[in-house]
């Protein structure tokens, strides 16, 4: 039997490791965002997938991080993968003093070429979400990617192209974060509770995580009924690859 209380511990856990999935990341323009949970009596897991490009990485890449208790070649309750979606990255830009200008060849992903219609000044991050329209499907990782990290007579309950996050703010147990919440809680006592900013904000203080761990303790997707609108388009995202 899975618990609502277990699957919300792991949530919240992985987000103190920095584990969780964040759309705002700091290295990563997002570009496409979805999230798989699979469910039965005794065993589930959540793979969220999110594509970014990542000036680090030299590449547009697929991060999917994977949550459960029955993760496929691992004993943790957390883990991550990542697959670089551009073939042919270092033919596309130009670098001319330092300013990178697109060659106009088609995109190659997965082996398949893609031809895009942007000027030769794009930038590099506007250039690849032009591509979410209509090829997110190829940036987002192939039903085959996913089950390698759950097992495979794990059924599928939900899935999902666009849900409600909220940007975390957690942070690992410590004795310094017991000093800073005591901090906090001295400093905001008084003010007016609409005006009262979190200590922290986890997985488990959010709507869609929460009855997301519910659709996985119960295998029962009808317990996912969300009151606010999703917010997953890059758009939504500003400061995502700000770093």
């Amino acid at each position: 039997m899975v618990r609502v209380e277990d699957v919300v511990d792991v949530f919240d856990r992985a987000a103190e490791q920095r584990r969780f999935p964040e759309l705002e990341h700091p290295y990563s323009y997002l570009i496409a965002a979805r999230l798989h949970g699979f469910s039965d009596a005794d065993r589930w897991a959540l793979v969220v997938d999110t594509v970014g490009y990542n000036p680090r990485a030299g590449n547009v890449v697929d991060v999917l991080h994977a949550l459960g208790n029955c993760l496929t070649g691992t004993n943790e309750a957390w883990q991550t993968r990542f697959a670089h979606r551009i073939d042919n990255f270092a033919d596309l830009f130009e670098d001319d003093s330092g300013a990178a200008w697109y060659r106009q060849v088609p995109l190659v992903i997965r082996g398949q070429a893609v031809p895009v219609a942007a000027a030769e000044t794009t930038c590099p991050e506007d250039l690849f979400r032009l591509l979410a329209p209509q090829h997110r499907d190829l940036l987002l990782a192939e039903s085959t990617e996913v089950r390698q990290l759950v097992p495979s007579d794990l059924p599928q309950v939900l899935c999902l192209d666009d849900w409600h996050h909220t940007t975390l703010r957690v942070r690992p147990p410590s004795p310094e974060r017991e000093r800073q919440r005591q901090l906090h809680e001295s400093l905001t006592r008084h003010a007016p509770p609409h005006n009262r900013a979190p200590f922290e904000v986890r997985p488990s203080d959010i709507e869609t995580y929460q009855q997301i761990s519910e659709v996985l303790a119960t295998a029962n997707p009808s317990h996912y009924q969300p009151t606010r609108p999703g917010n997953t388009h890059w758009r939504n995202w500003p400061m995502s690859g700000a770093l």
